[in-house]
């Protein structure tokens, strides 16, 4: 798996070659965002599509992006809900943000539950029995934006290699 301390060092060592490199170094950067987006848009559960069309990255800066779930349960979704929930060490401190209650009504979660028994052909009078139990057991993780960040993690420290051994030979 790609290291944090990995990437820093080829960056280091890449941005010994200057502006070329560094515009390398950018593209990479964009392309590894890209990359992140596309597959957690890939991973993540379908129901309607709307989590995965939530799903995007921004530009921070030229070497900087950030990849963004906005549909509410995303986190839910990602990290699980109740005595199900697993959050990997990395993600600990972004997952707290989402702890305890959503400031939404128990009538809107059951609405919810009403749409998507309609949509799989569940009769409506189910709803009401499946979000109780939603409600006490919890919902299991299902984890999309994760394993795309570790890929992309490790692919992004791969092509940054794969730059600096290209610069190295051009000397």
């Amino acid at each position: 798996m790609g290291s944090v301390k990995g990437v820093a060092k080829t960056i280091a060592e890449l941005r010994k070659f200057g502006k070329e490199a560094e515009k390398m170094i950018n593209k990479e950067t964009e392309d590894a965002a890209f990359q992140i987006e596309a597959d957690a848009k890939q991973r993540a559960p379908k129901n309607f599509g709307k989590l995965a069309q939530s799903i995007s990255h921004s530009k921070i800066n030229d070497s900087n992006y950030k990849v963004t779930v906005n549909e509410m349960y995303g986190a839910y979704m990602e990290f699980g809900t109740g005595t199900k929930v697993q959050v990997p060490a990395e993600f600990k401190d972004m997952a707290s943000s989402f702890k305890g209650a959503t400031g939404r009504s128990f009538a809107d979660g059951l609405e919810a539950i009403k749409i998507w028994c309609k949509a799989k052909g569940i009769d409506e009078k189910a709803a009401y029995p499946i979000f109780a139990k939603i409600l006490g057991a919890g919902v299991n993780p299902q984890p999309f934006l994760y394993p795309a960040w570790i890929k992309g993690k490790k692919d992004y420290e791969n092509n940054l290699k794969k730059v600096l051994n290209h610069l190295n030979k051009k000397i």
